[in-house]
């Protein structure tokens, strides 16, 4: 995708790093893993060659938990403390996605696990992703290091979903620097942000 600058296509890009930013902080809290939100983790990560940002997701619907979060949060609702702690790994997600961006051999390393693991027996999708984040992701500052249940932290099994969650905030962080994303914008245009997601 290669266009300019889209207020909707930026509300939508942020709304799904919230999303997954979310689900790695659940999963880590509180063990949840729920095979729909990995789907839309995959789905992310695999579509990289969309005709608009929404594509990314799917649709609006498959995209609801990170609206749903990112509006209160664009409007000046006063988060609490599980909003907050997503709230700093959205911030550690941008910018991360922002030095990513400039690592073509990085992302070379990450486009070649993507055309893996298309073509991986499904047991093995996670495990591939886990490894190109690990080898790609976690050497790169600043480290996202989750808060979460020691039980949840040290499961290699969740260990594999977190990061494939993360990959998947990443890849929409990504998309967000792709549609003309910014931390000016995000801080200046939040009333613009929140008028596209729910103009959709």
């Amino acid at each position: 995708m290669n266009q300019g600058p889209n207020l909707q296509d930026q509300a939508y890009a942020l709304a799904g790093v919230a999303q997954f930013a979310r689900y790695a902080h659940d999963t880590a809290q509180d063990g949840q893993d729920l095979p729909v939100r990995f789907e839309r983790a995959l789905h992310a990560i695999f579509c990289t060659d969309p005709d608009q940002a929404l594509d990314v997701f799917e649709n609006r619907h498959e995209l609801a938990d990170g609206i749903a979060y990112l509006k209160p949060q664009l409007a000046g609702q006063r988060p609490d403390d599980k909003s907050a702690q997503v709230a700093r790994y959205i911030g550690q997600i941008l910018k991360l996605a922002g030095r990513l961006r400039q690592d073509e051999q990085a992302l070379g390393r990450i486009r070649g696990a993507i055309d893996r693991a298309r073509l991986a027996e499904s047991a093995d999708v996670a495990e591939i992703l886990d490894t190109a984040y690990r080898e790609t992701i976690s050497p790169m500052r600043p480290q996202i290091m989750l808060q979460g249940h020691p039980s949840y932290l040290k499961n290699e099994y969740l260990q594999r979903r977190i990061r494939t969650q993360l990959l998947a905030a990443i890849r929409a962080g990504v998309l967000w620097r792709q549609c003309g994303g910014g931390f000016v914008s995000l801080f200046l245009r939040r009333k613009a942000l929140l008028a596209g997601l729910e103009g959709g």
